[in-house]
C-alpha cells in the first residue's frame, strides 16, 4: 500500500517536472535583452527589421519557442569571431532560411526552409565556410527576396 503511494507521489512529481522543462519552460528564463537594428539587402534595397543576439546566451536561445516571426523580420546572430558557424532547430517552432555572412557584409551561404526538429536528436547545419553574422529568417524570405550567395547587405545597429 505504502509503495503503490509512493509511485503515484514520484509519478506526480515526474509529471510536474516534464511540464517545467516543456515548451513552456521558456517562462522560467528571464528574456534575454536582445539589440536592435536593420539589415539592408544592397541589390534590392529590402530591408529586414532585426533583433540581435549579442551574448552567448542570446546566440543559444535564438528563436526557440517562438510560434511565428513577422513578415520583414529576422534575428541576427553576432558571433565573437569569424568561423564555420553551427545552428540546430532544437525548440524552434518555425521553419527558417538562414543566412550567413562574412565581417565584410557579404552573404557566403545559404540554408533555405530548414524545418523545426521534432525528434529529441537534433542535427546541427552549418555555414560549411567561415562567417561572423547568421541571419534567420522566416523560410521562403530568400525565394520571396531573390537573395543569391555574394550578395552583399548593410547591418545598422542601434545604440
Amino acid at each position: 500500500m505504502a509503495r503503490d503511494r509512493m509511485k503515484k507521489i514520484f509519478l506526480g512529481l515526474t509529471v510536474c517536472l516534464f511540464w517545467l522543462i516543456s515548451a513552456e519552460a521558456q517562462e522560467l528564463y528571464p528574456a534575454e535583452r536582445l539589440g536592435r537594428g536593420r539589415l539592408v539587402f544592397e541589390k534590392s534595397r529590402h530591408a529586414i527589421e532585426l533583433e540581435v543576439a549579442m551574448t552567448e546566451t542570446a546566440r543559444a536561445r535564438g528563436l526557440m519557442f517562438r510560434e511565428a516571426l513577422a513578415e520583414n523580420t529576422g534575428m541576427l546572430f553576432i558571433h565573437p569571431k569569424e568561423d564555420v558557424l553551427g545552428v540546430w532547430m532544437k525548440n524552434t517552432k518555425i521553419p527558417l532560411d538562414i543566412l550567413f555572412i562574412s565581417p565584410q557584409g557579404k552573404i557566403v551561404s545559404i540554408l533555405q526552409n530548414v524545418q523545426p526538429c521534432i525528434t529529441t536528436a537534433c542535427g546541427v547545419y552549418d555555414s560549411r565556410v567561415k562567417a561572423l553574422f547568421m541571419l534567420e529568417v522566416n523560410a521562403g524570405t530568400v525565394e520571396r527576396l531573390k537573395i543569391m550567395q555574394g550578395d552583399r547587405v548593410l547591418i545598422e545597429l542601434e545604440e
